[in-house]
């Protein structure tokens, strides 16, 4: 059954390695593999509740083992074996030492107990994963001794639900994929993120065999920084697309087609555009030189944009408007920018139309389109969908309620959801419903206040750059900046980050997130800052900057 390599170990390997030597199986014989992350975001989803006494009590395993080795067994391994030891005492001081519990049965086996260990981990792609050999456990840890439904328990000692292993089991084996071995293949397996299983095969004569190898990361000085620039990774999205955990976020970014192609050719792959930001022409110009000079092929990229308020009776009219202006056929991602419906503005008259309805009146205020409903424009951005104009669709700058209104609706779910989240508004009630929903979150003004002063929406004092928390993380972490931690907090939540740079170095200083991880007490200790500090707020800056009382999250 599946399983992540020796997780019921204190310290399991990182990597696993398989080579084929040779396969003459005429049937079966495939390596089953199946992605962690994806199955821990599916189990909070289905067994919330579950995932919650998981992650706050962690499991054991139990097994009974023999006194000597039972090659009729695959869990035939002796006590004398498993510890390196020859006599009972030498074993209880053994599994002392180490924290595993036990009791002495007839004919000398030994039940033994492991210690709580965990059973969600944070994988090297900074996502939460399903950590664990439950599924094997539970499945697979069966002999005359040995009762596979007593194999793992909370580590409180309850076992866990029946239903809810039957059903993770049985999602697993849906969303699996299956290497056919051929003589001379090797495969490296992050055994972080993904677990393994093995088929059943038959022989046609000759021999099935495929050796592995297990391995930590490199040991290096924890002071010591990265040599090399990590690659982006990836959250799924419900419609089965991969969409990258760090982006370039576009909005007040100046001279964009250079910022962009310098990021595309740092390593990004997700650029996050909008209609309002009024730089997509130029974001495109940077898009078509990255692909004209082949540093990467269009499907590699993730390019998002945003439709604009007065646009909520015209959703087609805008998205062919970004398409042009950014030069593409098709967006991997089209959102609501936010949840208000202005009167139309046409795009000869003014683009973009921004938020008055006619700056040169002489009180120039917003003016809303009471005619069209927010389930009126989502059907619209549906249509766009169904048109190949969109590959996903979601929203931005709306909460639970109106999240979960949406769902109870829509015939193509959101994709995403994008709302402003750092340590002082983590939103966590939201990130946890959003995940629940089967719906990822894409975190926007990730530094909080840096992009706000300016605008005077917010004071120097509101950085969290300087912050004596996020300074003193940095300072544990060599070589880190403030602004990466802040970034890897974010990354480690399960989010999507948008930082914007036009700068070479900090491009490629905000993408360098992998080769660090932020400890529980780092990230509780940022977690802990959350004051609910809004920046970006509607019910806010309208009235003040628009003439306009407009609030959204009340």
């Amino acid at each position: 059954p599946f399983h992540h390599e020796l997780a019921q170990s204190p310290q399991p390997p990182d990597y696993i390695a398989f080579f084929c030597v040779e396969n003459t199986a005429s049937s079966g014989g495939s390596t089953p593999l199946a992605r962690s992350d994806d199955a821990y975001d599916w189990l909070v989803k289905e067994a919330p509740s579950v995932v919650k006494e998981l992650e706050d009590l962690g499991v054991k395993y139990v097994k009974v083992t023999p006194a000597e080795d039972d090659p009729s067994s695959a869990l035939g391994r002796s006590w004398r074996h498993m510890f390196g030891v020859e006599t009972k005492a030498e074993a209880e001081a053994e599994m002392t030492r180490q924290g595993y519990a036990f009791e002495w049965l007839p004919g000398d086996d030994c039940r033994i107990i492991s210690p709580t260990l965990p059973a969600v981990r944070t994988a090297s792609n900074g996502r939460k994963a399903l950590f664990n050999q439950i599924v094997a456990a539970y499945n697979g840890w069966i002999d005359t001794r040995n009762d596979p439904k007593k194999a793992v328990t909370f580590g409180d000692g309850r076992p866990l639900p029946s239903e809810t292993l039957d059903a993770l089991t049985a999602h697993l084996d849906r969303t699996k994929f299956a290497h056919p071995w051929q003589a001379g293949d090797l495969i490296l397996v992050d055994n972080t993120v993904a677990c393994h299983s093995r088929e059943p095969f038959v022989l046609s004569g000759g021999r099935r065999a495929v050796v592995a190898s297990i391995a930590r990361r490199r040991p290096k000085d924890s002071h010591a920084a990265s040599s090399t620039t990590p690659m982006c990774t990836h959250l799924a999205l419900s419609s089965g697309d991969l969409m990258p955990s760090v982006g370039l976020g576009c909005w007040k970014l100046s001279g964009a087609a250079d910022a962009v192609y310098e990021a595309i050719k740092a390593g990004y792959r997700l650029i996050d555009s909008a209609a309002d930001y009024g730089n997509e022409v130029d974001t495109g110009r940077g898009i078509r030189r990255a692909l004209d000079e082949g540093l990467c092929d269009r499907a590699d990229l993730f390019v998002v944009s945003k439709l604009w308020n007065t646009f909520h009776g015209a959703v087609d009219e805008a998205i062919a408007k970004s398409l042009q202006d950014l030069g593409l056929d098709y967006l991997d991602l089209y959102l609501i920018h936010f949840p208000i419906a202005q009167k139309y503005v046409p795009i000869a008259t003014r683009y973009p139309p921004e938020w008055y309805y006619d700056p040169t009146a002489d009180r120039p205020r917003m003016e809303f389109d009471t005619s069209v409903t927010y389930a009126d424009t989502w059907r619209a951005m549906e249509r766009c969908h169904d048109a190949g104009l969109a590959r996903n669709i979601g929203c931005c700058n709306i909460g639970t309620t109106m999240l979960r209104q949406v769902l109870t609706y829509a015939r193509v779910k959101p994709s995403v959801l994008q709302v402003e989240m750092h340590p002082l508004n983590s939103q966590a009630k939201l990130l946890r419903f959003a995940r629940s929903m089967g719906v990822q979150v894409m975190a926007f003004s990730n530094l909080a206040s840096a992009s706000y002063v300016e605008l005077g929406m917010a004071t120097p004092e509101d950085s969290l750059m300087a912050h004596p928390e996020v300074l003193a993380i940095a300072e544990r972490h060599a070589n880190k900046t403030p602004a990466q931690i802040l970034l890897r907090w974010g990354v480690q939540r399960g989010t999507v980050v948008i930082p914007k740079s036009a700068k070479v170095a900090r491009l490629r200083e905000n993408i360098a997130l992998f080769d660090f991880a932020l400890s529980a007490e780092e990230m509780r200790a940022l977690d802990a800052l959350n004051v609910g500090r809004r920046f970006n707020d509607p019910g806010h800056f309208c009235e003040l900057a628009f003439g306009t009382f407009c609030p959204i999250y009340e």
